[in-house]
């Protein structure tokens, strides 16, 4: 298994998310999009992972779930200093590709925007489903649109960006039983590809820009316009975002393991 590390972000950059994560629209509405997409699929007896999960405030998510316990990892030691004055739950450093936790120990696993980070996509995956029970639930977020690549996905540190297709194709190479797709975050599309695509990218400075501050009018009215997606996302599987999600399941049997 490919665990080689590349680049990856810097210590500012969570810096900059610890400082926002709690408060920012974009996170509350990743978090609130999480507890809708699994809501009764967590048991109150399981063990939920969060796989690179940054400073720390899904974990409460999870718990909130339903889950026994939370536990998050993520590579960056600055992330997991947050992560543990924050969440106050176990958290330890590891690579995505290599977890520290036995096979099936776990009972549902989220990753929201780490995937993209990584060489190798399908590997981390495939760990992901081994270190999870048969049947549990797993939820990954990546950013959308290699046309809309920028400076951003660079300091970001991205190795790439995804399709709705292409997700669905790693997930499933990686053995994950797909129970839907959909991008996300349909109203942030028009405003990337005006700041990324036209001139108008000259008057804007580069910038974390889902950690960036925003007016308080422009984030209620995000957290508004999120909000009502959510709404759709309940009975439609949206065709475009900025983002994309999934949600999948573990096999019911490994391979090898009798079904009967």
């Amino acid at each position: 298994m490919t665990t080689g590390v590349g680049p990856q972000p810097d210590d500012a950059y969570f810096e900059l998310m610890a400082s926002v994560a709690e408060t920012h629209w974009w996170y509350r509405a990743r978090r609130a999009l999480v507890a809708e997409l699994l809501a009764g699929r967590v048991r109150g007896v399981d063990v939920a992972l969060d796989v690179g999960c940054g400073t720390g405030e899904t974990l409460d998510t999870l718990e909130s779930l339903g889950a026994r316990a939370a536990a998050g990892t993520d590579l960056s030691p600055a992330a997991l200093g947050f992560a543990r004055r924050t969440a106050r739950r176990r958290v330890v450093r590891s690579v995505a590709e290599h977890l520290p936790f036995a096979t099936a120990s776990a009972g549902a696993l989220i990753s929201t925007d780490v995937i993209e980070h990584l060489d190798n996509d399908v590997a981390a995956l495939a760990e992901y489903v081994r270190v999870l029970r048969p049947g549990s639930p797993i939820l990954l977020t990546v950013p959308a649109y290699d046309f809309l690549w920028s400076d951003h996905d660079v300091k970001a540190a991205h190795r790439r960006r995804y399709s709705a297709g292409r997700l669905e194709a790693a997930a499933r190479a990686a053995g994950i039983e797909v129970d839907r797709v959909s991008y996300f975050f349909t109203f942030l599309v028009p405003p990337a590809v005006l700041l990324r695509r036209t001139p108008l990218r000259r008057l804007v400075r580069a910038t974390d820009e889902e950690a960036s501050s925003v007016h308080p009018l422009v984030d209620r009215a995000f957290a508004v316009l999120a909000a009502l997606e959510r709404r759709l996302l309940r009975r439609f599987r949206l065709p475009f975002g900025l983002s994309i999600v999934l949600v999948g399941t573990t096999p019911r049997a490994r391979a090898g393991e009798s079904t009967g």
